[in-house]
């Protein structure tokens, strides 16, 4: 059976890592605080769930067939959604941190990813910064915390967030560098140096690190409508994926759950009250920035040592479509103990891929072939002999509404194809374990 006119959905959190031996920790007695958050989801989103029956074979001497038995559960929830950023309406800018901004498919992602969430504070700049350079306060860097790997926004001109990764910090000096590098290459960095009381815009990050063990079981409550339907999925484990929804950002959490019941407001379910949407709308995919530099990791080593004159040079076209699927692997653990046969769900290991799409123009091709290439599929056949570049893709443009897809160490196979009759390129790839870190990929939202 599968449930597809949703009417409303509550999530929950169960306490502790679902370590194989700890699957079976997803009664309401378990769940963090006992409290579900409200998940505003699309219609894409479905709740299949089975219970198959198990034919008798055998001789009966009337010839009559005996009756089935009931086999094990199964469910698999996937739950539509469209993305935001941090829930408020201006986001972490100076003194104020993530982590007091998250939104409603914060589990979501934090189950997916597996990594220790990361949030960060906002702050301002002083005098001295640069296109590249950010210039805090004395001891501000190390009170904040800043790290390689880290996401910054910054409000240009324009009024348009712009959002770049962090390759270098200096604590002494209380600087963080951004991809780009002014004296080396010339390029990247911001369109403009931060004028002094600048916000550079926090973020919440969830790492996909297989490494963390820090993904915990949810609990999904749905309830169809007009019909008085509910079930109650427990000890689910997901992955989460982003795709275009006609100009609009979606993320679907696809997952297998232990066990489902179909008691209406069984032990432990919610009681579904007043819906209150979020207070921003969802995040627009046109004009999605790419961020590319054709050395992986951001011109970073596996010592953490940062090369701006052979590492930084970097690039930003705009997307036509662009793609990111976490794509974690995960199995069930067969056991003859556990319930329905399991002993909950294992992330095995996650394959992070990405498609994008960009016009082949002087800019990309430039970027691919690491020269000045811009007619014909050079770019394209040059990168394929490279096969290693850092990639970020932004979504949104507004303070508490992008989301930033970052993938150090991306590898992809790149075509030259078209659209509207103009030449493009197209990258199909996956990440792979950086040189600093652990994190295959990074969602950040700011």
């Amino acid at each position: 059976m599968t449930l597809k006119r949703i009417n409303r959905v509550a999530i929950g959190k169960i306490n502790g890592s679902p370590a194989w031996d700890q699957v079976e920790k997803y009664a309401a007695a378990d769940m963090v605080g006992g409290v579900y958050t409200d998940l505003e989801i699309a219609s894409a989103s479905t709740m299949e769930h089975t219970r198959p029956q198990i034919a008798i074979t055998g001789q009966r001497g009337d010839g009559e067939t005996p009756a089935s038995v009931s086999g094990n559960k199964d469910a698999a929830p996937s739950l539509a959604f469209y993305v935001r950023g941090l829930d408020m309406a201006l986001g972490a800018f100076a003194g104020i941190n993530a982590s007091a901004a998250t939104p409603q498919y914060d589990m979501l992602l934090e189950q997916s990813a597996g990594g220790t969430t990361r949030n960060l504070l906002g702050e301002d700049v002083i005098a001295g910064s640069t296109q590249w350079v950010l210039q805090f306060g004395a001891g501000r860097v190390a009170i904040v915390g800043y790290a390689i790997g880290d996401v910054l926004g910054w409000v240009n001109l324009s009024g348009k967030m712009e959002c770049l990764p962090v390759v270098k910090v200096d604590a002494g000096l209380d600087q963080v560098t951004v991809a780009g590098d002014g004296a080396a290459t010339m390029t990247g960095g911001f369109s403009s140096a931060p004028a002094i009381t600048d916000d550079i815009y926090g973020m919440r990050t969830y790492p996909i690190d297989q490494t963390a063990g820090e993904r915990s079981h949810i609990t999904v409550h749905g309830q169809l409508a007009d019909t008085g339907i509910e079930r109650l999925f427990q000890g689910c484990l997901g992955s989460v994926s982003f795709a275009d929804a006609d100009g609009l950002l979606m993320a679907t959490w696809a997952a297998q759950a232990q066990t489902w019941t179909a008691q209406q407001n069984a032990a432990g379910a919610p009681v579904f009250g007043a819906f209150v949407p979020p207070n921003l709308g969802p995040v627009s995919t046109r004009g999605a920035r790419v961020l590319v530099c054709a050395d992986s990791s951001w011109g970073v080593d596996s010592a953490g040592v940062f090369t701006p004159a052979t590492s930084t040079a970097v690039a930003v076209a705009t997307a036509i479509t662009g793609g990111f699927d976490m794509a974690v692997d995960i199995q069930p653990r067969a056991a003859a103990t556990g319930v329905n046969g399991r002993q909950g769900f294992v992330a095995v290991q996650s394959g992070c891929t990405s498609d994008v799409r960009v016009y082949h123009d002087g800019t990309t091709a430039a970027l691919l072939a690491g020269g000045s290439q811009t007619f014909g599929d050079g770019a394209a056949l040059s990168f394929m002999d490279t096969q290693v570049i850092s990639l970020l893709l932004q979504f949104g443009d507004q303070p508490g509404a992008t989301i930033v897809l970052e993938i150090p160490a991306y590898q992809a196979n790149a075509t030259v194809g078209e659209e509207g009759g103009l030449a493009t390129i197209d990258l199909s790839g996956k990440g792979f374990r950086p040189d600093y870190g652990t994190a295959t990929a990074r969602i950040h939202l700011l």
